[in-house]
């Protein structure tokens, strides 16, 4: 990695159209806006600006020419379409990805909980962590469920257990099938905070025991997906298997884990799901939540609660609940 660290986003004024940014400290800086400036003198600019979604298309040649653009930007003091963060809206740094993979029950404390709990069902063999036995479980959740990283989220109707789960998610900047566990964050463009917010009244179908969890109603409302407000290239995270993921709610902490207690490494995640069906460019995977959800103690967010979630180095949420109009 060469030059100045700089995270990516996806931001929006009041009346404005939403605009992908470069962000540099406190500036947000339109990357239309950049890359205009940057072609001003001959260069060759980005292959997209219009979304992040797009630059992931190609992201191994536009990666080196941002680094470009922030060395222009950096070495000139220009800051061409420069707003600060504080002004703006923070959307989720992809606004459609095509798929999205969420991986169930990836920390030991996590599926201890989930058993204690009662999640897992009464009958038959009960996963215990144990890797060896067993492969990755992923799900997946509605592209349409994201939201940004200090929007509301609606507690839907008649529902009452509303759960959190802090995760690190990734995005993919390389298509690939059958790619191996070694080579999988060749395909990591980089690494966002997220939420994997759940429903854990509909999780488990009463109606419906024998078909178990109930992907669709458990984790596919609206806004239950908070996301960014940055996107780190993964060049400048320097270790994604040694980071804080850090929840609080109104202010009192409630996980507090690391991503080296992962079960299944994003990579084998990689491995596994590309196994299946191709992996493509603008995907995301959010690989797993620690110990600490309200499903573990029966305790769960109500209007009015504010839930922050942080990742080491990549940002850090904080939502508010309220009813569903």
């Amino acid at each position: 990695m060469n030059g100045t660290p700089f995270k990516l986003g996806t931001f929006a004024k009041a009346g404005s159209n939403p605009f992908a940014a470069i962000v540099l400290g406190e500036d947000a800086i339109d990357l239309k806006a950049a890359d205009a400036v940057y072609r001003a003198d001959g260069r060759s600019g980005l292959g997209a600006t219009e979304s992040l979604d797009a630059l992931l298309e190609n992201w191994d040649a536009n990666f080196a020419k941002l680094q470009d653009i922030v060395a222009y930007f950096e070495k000139s003091g220009l800051r061409s379409g420069a707003q600060k963060l504080g002004d703006l809206r923070a959307l989720p740094p992809l606004r459609r990805p095509g798929k999205m993979f969420y991986a169930a029950q990836n920390f030991q404390e996590h599926v201890d909980e989930m058993l204690r709990a009662g999640m897992t069902p009464a009958g038959g063999p009960k996963f215990s962590g144990e890797k060896s036995t067993t492969r990755p479980y992923l799900f997946l959740k509605a592209p349409s469920t994201l939201c940004g990283a200090y929007d509301d989220i609606e507690i839907p109707l008649g529902m009452a257990k509303i759960d959190w789960e802090a995760e690190i998610a990734l995005a993919i900047g390389k298509r690939g099938k059958r790619i191996k566990a070694e080579r999988a964050l060749d395909h990591v463009a980089g690494f966002m905070t997220t939420n994997d917010v759940s429903c854990r009244d509909l999780q488990i179908r009463p109606d419906r025991p024998g078909l178990r969890s109930d992907w669709l109603g458990g984790k596919s409302h609206d806004n239950f997906a908070p996301t960014g407000p940055f996107l780190v290239p993964r060049a400048f995270v320097k270790n994604h298997m040694n980071l804080f993921i850090r929840l609080t709610v109104n202010g009192a902490i409630k996980q507090n884990g690391n991503t080296s207690q992962f079960i299944f490494t994003p990579e084998e995640q990689i491995e596994y799901a590309s196994n299946i069906l191709s992996i493509e460019c603008g995907d995301v995977f959010s690989c797993g939540t620690c110990g600490g959800v309200g499903q573990g103690t029966n305790t769960f967010l109500k209007a009015g609660d504010v839930m922050e979630t942080e990742i080491e180095s990549l940002g850090k949420m904080r939502n508010r609940f309220v009813a569903e109009a």
